[in-house]
């Protein structure tokens, strides 16, 4: 009973049942490529990830329902709203002038909400399939040179930065709007902390975002992430995922540098970020 009153508040966190597998393979222009249902004859390197259903959240209840922790100014910076995925509800995570110096923000203003690294199930040598969406609000304040995160797998210990990031990045005109990217670091000091990138490209408000991740946590070279945005492979890192001796853990992101110039010395806009349906998938054998 109390699993089915978990799934009708939209979320579950359940271990060993049966999730729908994954497959992956490119194409015939060597691009990588995923579905549920198997690839045409056409498909090379085909991989079948045989899954299990780790967690899912939809939004459709409480955060606290979902595991979600929130870190912001007040209660009301998270609600959930009717504009999620596809007619479902989401979560609208907002910031307001003034927003710092929240859980170790500095002067980086914070509306986060993060899960427990066990709802994460982020541990050495564990292999992971996520998707989640975002979309930017009409009230977003797009960024230029401004740091802006909205998604990230943090490290449960000390490191530059967090293990994985969804943020924007300027451009050589700093006048223009950012490129969202992704960037991730893993491994220890001594490999640099082994910083990857990736740019996604500028976006468009008002557009949901479907991303999808094939992750392995790793802190040694036998790491890997494959991400797609809208079904596009965007990123292919093979090496570190984690901080050697640590493990992470998810969190949706509203956490940026005042977008406004010049700074510091000035006050930016309120600013809302939206985020759909979050779940993961453990992947064990193919």
């Amino acid at each position: 009973m109390f699993r089915a009153f978990l799934v009708a508040m939209g979320c579950f966190l359940v271990a060993g049942a049966a999730g729908a597998d994954v497959y992956v393979w490119r194409d015939t222009h060597g691009s990588m490529k995923y579905s549920a249902d198997p690839p045409g004859p056409d498909a090379r390197d085909t991989r079948r990830l045989r899954t299990t259903a780790g967690f899912s959240c939809a939004f459709a209840g409480s955060l606290a329902d979902c595991g979600f922790q929130l870190q912001a100014r007040a209660r009301e910076r998270a609600s959930i709203e009717a504009i999620g995925r596809d007619g479902r509800r989401g979560l609208r995570l907002r910031t307001e002038p003034g927003d710092d110096h929240i859980a170790g923000s500095g002067a980086m203003e914070r509306s986060d909400v993060y899960l427990s690294q066990a709802d994460t199930g982020c541990y050495q040598g564990r292999e992971q399939w996520w998707e989640h969406s975002i979309l930017f609000p009409e009230d977003f304040a797009i960024p230029t040179w401004q740091m802006y995160v909205v998604f990230d797998f943090h490290g449960t210990g000390a490191g530059p930065q967090a293990n994985f990031h969804v943020n924007f990045a300027p451009q050589a005109d700093l006048m223009q709007p950012g490129n969202l990217i992704f960037r991730g670091y893993g491994g220890s000091a001594a490999n640099g902390w082994g910083e990857y990138k990736a740019t996604i490209g500028q976006i468009r408000k008002n557009v949901w975002y479907d991303f999808a991740y094939h992750v392995k946590w790793s802190s040694g070279g036998d790491g890997f992430i494959e991400a797609w945005v809208d079904g596009v492979n965007k990123l292919s890192h093979h090496g570190p995922t984690l901080y050697a001796g640590q493990g992470c853990y998810l969190k949706l992101a509203n956490y940026h540098t005042p977008v406004c110039n010049p700074y510091p010395g000035c006050t930016g806009p309120a600013s809302s970020v939206i985020y759909g349906r979050v779940s993961r998938q453990d992947v064990g054998g193919s």
